[in-house]
């Protein structure tokens, strides 16, 4: 499995990770998986038995020509180490481009199976990094890797749908395979929930974080006390910029900053919360998106405060379904729901009762066991061996 981070990092891909590295021990299938070292994405080194090689990303910060100077030592290093591994499969996970071509690379020449792993993160990359030239050859790797692929996997399936179209996949290679969350580690709780709202991710610019503060201030006119938290916030790189716009609109009192906090406090944390929020900007591309922490939330039974573009989203989708919550398109809007939702008991516990019902059919867990399952196991099977 290439990775751009360890399951021992803090973000969604690790999170997902670990699911497969699970899901792999489960089933008995003997898996190793690999990391770009010396990466800036890359927060520690791999205490988790991962395999630290110098990948593409490893040189990402020497810029892109000394970088490709290094990509074909690089990609016989991955294939020296496959080789000895006894591979007889490859899994690669966006959104970095050149570390699945390596792999694509790798499984032509040692003849074995390549599975693509796409995460919602594929498009929002396209929006957070700048430059015609870098995004015209990020869409022709990413094309080449998921016609190259024996499966392709997508988390969301309004993603599936416009890659499918755009790149002319063949369907009977595509899978969904939802981000989910671990049931084992997110639940309901009884424990009083003193925070209205709560917003888990970092503040990029995807986020609309203009957008949202000015939700939580439209609140404020109806619920002077009304608090919000934002986990991963303190310690950002907008951070100061962000705290000049709290107090500008007069949420000095209301919001907190918090830091990140380590996977395994992050359902402690939520258990505090009666609305869990998640936001994204008007860009046409995340309307296939559907944060990993939406799946957290709805499995902590807190129904889902989304601010997001007008017209058909994959989390649109989503909270109308249950339904799981509301979603407003305009700062005036969240607050006219979020004041319904939280000044009305009954209907708040009903939206509870349905994100705790809903999250059962998203257990990470399941859901990781079921892809390796259906979709790598029988390449496994085809590739030589049992």
């Amino acid at each position: 499995m290439l990775w751009p981070v360890s399951s021992s990092a803090t973000t969604a891909a690790a999170a997902r990770l670990e699911g497969f590295e699970r899901a792999a021990r489960k089933l008995g299938v003997s898996a190793v998986t690999i990391v770009p070292s010396q990466t800036e994405r890359l927060e520690s080194a791999p205490k988790d038995g991962a395999e630290s090689l110098k990948l593409y990303d490893s040189y990402a910060s020497m810029g892109i020509l000394a970088s490709l100077v290094w990509l074909p030592g690089s990609t016989l290093s991955l294939i020296r180490f496959l080789k000895r591994q006894r591979c007889r499969c490859v899994i690669a996970s966006t959104p970095a481009p050149f570390v699945p071509f390596q792999g694509v690379v790798a499984s032509k020449i040692l003849n074995i199976p390549f599975v693509l792993d796409v995460r919602d993160s594929w498009e929002i990359e396209s929006v957070t990094h700048e430059g015609a030239v870098r995004n015209r050859v990020k869409e022709s790797l990413e094309r080449l890797c998921a016609r190259s692929a024996d499966r392709v996997w997508f988390v969301t399936s309004l993603l599936l749908e416009r890659l499918r179209a755009k790149y002319g996949l063949e369907p009977g290679h595509l899978l969904l395979v939802p981000n989910g969350a671990d049931l084992q580690q997110f639940g309901p709780s009884d424990r009083p929930r003193p925070v209205d709202l709560v917003f888990l991710g970092s503040p990029a610019r995807y986020r609309n974080v203009n957008a949202v503060m000015r939700s939580v201030a439209e609140l404020k006119r109806a619920r002077p006390s009304v608090r919000a938290q934002f986990m991963g916030w303190a310690g950002a790189p907008n951070e100061d910029a962000i705290r000049s716009l709290v107090i500008e609109l007069g949420l000095k009192e209301n919001v907190e900053l918090a830091p990140a906090v380590p996977r395994s406090e992050v359902s402690r944390a939520l258990a505090k919360a009666r609305l869990g929020i998640v936001s994204f900007s008007e860009e046409p591309s995340l309307r296939g998106a559907i944060g990993a922490k939406a799946y957290e939330y709805i499995a902590c039974g807190i129904p889902l405060a989304c601010l997001g573009p007008e017209g058909d989203s994959e989390l649109r989708r989503l909270v109308e379904t249950g339904p799981l919550g509301f979603y407003a398109s305009n700062p005036e809007e969240f607050a006219a729901a979020a004041e319904e939702l939280l000044g009305d008991e009954v209907r708040w516990g009903q939206y509870s009762g349905n994100c705790i019902s809903t999250s059962k059919a998203f257990d990470r867990q399941e859901i990781c066991e079921r892809a390796l399952r259906d979709s790598v196991i029988p390449l496994l099977t085809i590739s030589g061996g049992g």
